[in-house]
């Protein structure tokens, strides 16, 4: 549309006529007042507007039209029949596109107005486009500069100009603008870089970091281009810069979540397989030694259980500052030295962790840095307000000798790790080849024990309890035994540990319960007198806050008084956790259940559970019994559990009672009840039954018998260790 603005309305309708004709839409205006109105309104594309008219002139029209939202980029053709120079520059000065002279020849203004529309169109198009450009730059953070390699004139967008803070109206600003915000620790290389292309006429690619003015570091990417002429010769360079650092960002953060533990910040099993692949290489080409640790701290469950999994949380944060002080290892996001002498932390899980010492000269030093660890770790820790005392064990394995790929070095050096748990724990063992067909072994044991309970391998073998004031048995402890298809009488050493990792503890806990009340119950039914049946619980079963529920149902099921059942635990299990266990213990007591507390001495050394508790049984562990007729502090800690369980009104009994001379020594101090291989090994079921017959309650009631009673011969049973040391179920879990 076309704008007519003249205070002659004769040319104004000439004007129409000729425009429409052209095939343009015109608006007409008589003043300059009414020009402005309507181009408000309308918004038209051009404006054919007349110089002189009364009020407001064409210039002051025309100035005004360019103030106007939209008037600045549209055609202004002004209409005068002035010809002198000075209006002429007072009408471009105005800020008109053009200007056509009276008197008018029509059929060119019609040609000319739709060449001034076309080119109109395109200005507004390219304006259009350099706008959505700008505005693209400004949202991709990316500003574009050229280098005319002729001239030598540098020129940069507004966009490169905000990115690296230059200014964009500085006179002759030059091409080394580029490097004055970069990062000093980038600077050189990125200089090197971009001269080196310059001088060869050759593109680039560069990843860096620049410094803004207010201190913050940003990262850029940039790259450039050649541009040639017509006759294929460099002419120019051209490139962009772009602000990369969210996407840095996001793509570190990708890597962390991909290669790294999140609660350490440590490499995780990904990365550490991807750094010992790496570290291998190296070794087998330069024939060196590597070594890997396995690391698991022991007994942790305890301190989540007992402290809360924040706590643990934080503790496995400081163990993992404590390794990489040990260590002296780089920071993991670090890419592995082309020496291959990069060591490398990982969180494998858990409380597990991995070492690797990428290059050793003996395997003593292996040794030396796992016994810096063990030793670091066992340092008190304060965390979340407690000081917390922790201890790990470590299983090493040496490449070429323990294994030549990843994941035989992984797999040998958790071998050993196990087997140092097994050897007391806080210490390391390297690995042997033993350790793997031991370990065949377990995984085979572990099969057949889920297959034990469904075809019925499993027996009780039952050891007396004895006054020895008048030779009754008063109880008998219930101890479990597997009878396996092939391999015999499995002793509970080699079976208990591998059902406690294989989570089968629980189901042979429950077992054990139900089978021992039951035979308590028909012995009582036999005549035999009614004594009670002593069943150890482990540290698991006793977790799962369903032992009072269990208990019920097995004395319901067996018809067995609670009171003749005594329920064994370990002073360990008493303190993992003291709320639950105390809630249990008081469920138990109100069954009518006996509550004993086996291997006394042995565990924590706080006695405050004594009295917050409700115990009615201390066991003297069988440790202090085998010394206490050689050992002054044996006799000294036996008499002060006697007399400790006498003020408190506990009973108590001596395990693993062997010679007259304890017994005696025992009686001495006031400890009546007995139990041990100087009475009996551990019976079956009808062996005992036999026993309870001839020392059963109605029995010896004038006195204890004047001879060692002995037990019938059961054969291969007495190869085995006294069973007592694996009481029906295990003193605790292991980690």
């Amino acid at each position: 549309m076309i704008e007519v603005v003249d205070d002659d309305p004769a040319l104004r309708l000439v004007m129409r006529n000729t425009l429409e004709q052209a095939g343009f839409a015109v608006e007409e205006a008589e003043n300059g007042r009414t020009a402005l109105a309507i181009f408000e309104r309308r918004n038209p594309e051009m404006v054919l507007l007349d110089v002189v008219m009364p009020d407001m002139d064409g210039f002051d029209t025309c100035e005004a039209l360019r103030r106007l939202p939209g008037g600045e980029h549209s055609t202004i053709l002004m209409v005068t029949g002035l010809d002198d120079v000075e209006s002429i520059h007072r009408a471009f000065a105005a800020g008109a596109t053009d200007f056509i002279t009276k008197p008018i020849n029509w059929t060119i203004m019609g040609y000319r107005l739709w060449f001034m529309h076309r080119a109109n169109r395109a200005i507004n198009n390219l304006l259009k486009s350099e706008s959505a450009l700008a505005r693209a730059q400004r949202i991709a953070r990316l500003g574009s500069w050229e280098l005319d390699l002729l001239k030598n004139e540098f020129h940069c967008s507004t966009e490169l100009c905000r990115l690296l803070d230059l200014d964009r109206h500085a006179p002759g600003l030059p091409f080394e603008a580029l490097f004055n915000p970069i990062h000093p620790e980038d600077r050189e290389h990125v200089q090197r870089t971009i001269l080196e292309a310059l001088a060869g006429r050759n593109p680039y690619s560069l990843t860096y970091r620049i410094i803004w003015p207010d201190g913050e570091e940003r990262v850029v990417h940039s790259q450039s281009e050649i541009i040639f002429d017509e006759a294929r010769r460099p002419s120019a360079m051209a490139g962009t810069i772009q602000d990369i650092t969210e996407v840095k960002h996001a793509e570190e953060q990708i890597r962390l979540f991909a290669f790294y533990d999140s609660l350490t910040g440590l490499a995780n099993r990904l990365l550490f397989k991807e750094r010992i692949t790496h570290t291998l290489a190296h070794a087998r080409r330069h024939n060196r030694l590597i070594a890997l640790l396995s690391l698991d701290l022991d007994r942790f469950k305890r301190i989540n259980d007992t402290l809360g999994h924040h706590v643990g949380d934080q503790m496995l944060r400081v163990i993992a500052e404590r390794l990489k002080d040990c260590v002296g290892a780089p920071d993991s996001s670090e890419s592995p030295r082309d020496d291959g002498k990069t060591d490398c932390i990982s969180r494998a899980g858990g409380d597990e962790f991995s070492i690797l010492l990428a290059e050793i000269v003996h395997p003593r030093n292996a040794a030396k840095m796992a016994r810096r660890i063990v030793d670091l770790i066992s340092r008190p820790l304060d965390v979340g307000g407690y000081e917390v005392s922790m201890t790990a064990s470590i299983g090493i394995s040496i490449f070429p000798f323990d294994g030549e790929d990843v994941e035989t070095l992984l797999k040998n050096a958790e071998i050993a790790m196990y087997y140092a748990k097994e050897k007391g724990k806080n210490h390391y063992l390297f690995y042997k080849d033993t350790m793997n067909a031991n370990a065949f072994e377990r995984l085979a044991i572990e099969n057949d024990l889920r297959k034990a309970l469904e075809h019925e391998e499993f027996l009780l073998h039952y050891q007396p309890q004895l006054d020895t004031s008048n030779g009754q048995v008063v109880g008998c402890e219930a101890l479990i035994r597997w009878q396996h298809p092939e391999l015999g009488l499995v002793p509970p050493l080699k079976f208990i540990p591998v059902a406690e990792e294989a989570g089968l503890i629980v189901a042979i806990s429950d077992w054990v319960l139900r089978t021992a009340c039951a035979q308590a119950k028909a012995w009582q039914e036999a005549g035999l007198g009614a004594i009670r049946i002593a069943v150890n619980l482990s540290g698991e079963k006793f977790s799962l806050q369903e032992v009072t529920g269990t208990v019920a149902r097995t004395l319901s099921d067996s018809r067995l008084e609670p009171r003749y059942l005594e329920v064994e635990l370990t002073e360990s299990i008493l303190l993992q956790k003291d709320g639950e266990t105390l809630s249990t213990l008081q469920g138990l007591k109100e069954l009518g259940v006996r509550i004993a507390i086996d291997d006394f001495g042995t565990g924590y050394s706080s006695l405050s559970y004594l009295k917050s508790f409700p115990i009615d049984t201390l066991k003297i562990d069988r440790s202090f019994v085998r010394d206490i007729t050689v050992g002054p502090k044996e006799t000294a800690i036996t008499k002060a559990i006697i007399t400790l369980s006498h003020n408190l009104e506990l009973n108590i009994i001596a395990e693993g009672v062997e010679t007259e001379e304890q017994k005696s020594l025992l009686l001495e101090l006031g400890c009546q009840q007995m139990q041990g291989y100087l009475f009996s090994q551990p019976l079956p079921a009808e062996a005992m039954r036999e026993y309870l017959t001839t020392f059963g309650p109605r029995q010896h009631l004038n006195g204890p018998p004047k001879h060692r009673p002995q037990p019938p011969s059961l054969g291969t049973e007495m190869q085995f260790p006294a069973a007592g040391t694996f009481a029906g179920m295990p003193d605790g879990l292991s980690d």
